[in-house]
């Protein structure tokens, strides 16, 4: 469990709330960490359910929240919740060690499609931060960058000029790294993930009841949502195959 106060400043996200609704959803998620402590999962989830329902997110919610349902056996709701939780801090090895110990309790295991070992670094190496911690570094080091090509254009030692300009050539270069690194990481949050929430689900070849079975899928496991009809999903399993599910039998992380 997180029970630090701190997550209070990251429950703030686009909107800025009055510090009355910090103050009372501050007191919500004191009363919810006291809860679990106790041994109250219910209330506990119930507490941080109507904090993430007012549409504040940060990962310690969110694993808090992952915590409650595992602890009461709901295992795909903890996926849902843990995945959403690593969305915002890609790098946290508690979020990822309780993520794998929920997934042992998933029917179906999926071996992934392996990619090109470039592009499954790269990735990796994007999903270490947030996109908006990948964006800082890349802000602080325009400002480095200036500083250095400033430092040329006003330095009346030679060296100094071509130290300014080589180290500025350098740090724009890394810069843009840091940037695709961003865009990478931003894409790996919004593309479009599902957990199965039915107990089983039979995927069909077309959206409609009357199409043909195609293959069976069970609560808990991660899936791509790659286009939508109506109450029809088509989905796509990590193996590469794919289908259409009805829509309420998943939950979109």
């Amino acid at each position: 469990m997180r029970f630090s106060l701190a997550i209070i400043l990251l429950l703030v996200s686009s909107v800025v709330i009055s510090s009355e609704q910090t103050t009372h959803y501050t007191g919500l998620y004191e009363s919810a960490n006291d809860a679990y402590k106790a041994g109250e999962f219910d209330s506990a989830k119930a507490l941080y359910t109507d904090i993430f329902q007012n549409e504040m997110v940060a990962p310690e919610l969110f694993f808090n929240l992952g915590n409650t349902h595992y602890r009461e056996g709901n295992y795909p709701a903890a996926i849902l919740f843990y995945e959403r939780a690593l969305r915002l801090d890609p790098g946290d090895d508690d979020i990822q060690y309780n993520l794998k110990i929920a997934q042992q309790f998933v029917t179906d295991k999926i071996e992934p499609i392996q990619p090109f070992f470039v592009s499954k670094w790269w990735v990796g190496a994007a999903k270490l931060m947030s996109p908006n911690q990948w964006s800082w570094i890349f802000l602080l080091l325009l400002v480095f960058a200036c500083s250095l090509f400033t430092l040329y254009f006003i330095a009346s030692n030679r060296s100094i000029r071509q130290m300014g300009f080589l180290g500025g050539l350098i740090t724009i270069i890394f810069s843009v790294v840091l940037y695709s690194l961003a865009s990478t990481s931003n894409q790996e949050q919004t593309k479009g993930e599902a957990i199965v929430f039915a107990s089983s689900a039979n995927v069909k070849s077309a959206p409609g009841l009357n199409s043909a079975d195609q293959f069976v899928i069970h609560a808990g496991l991660k899936v791509k949502v790659v286009d939508e009809d109506g109450d029809w999903s088509r989905i796509e399993l990590y193996d590469g195959n794919s289908g259409w599910i009805y829509t309420q039998s998943i939950e979109k992380i």
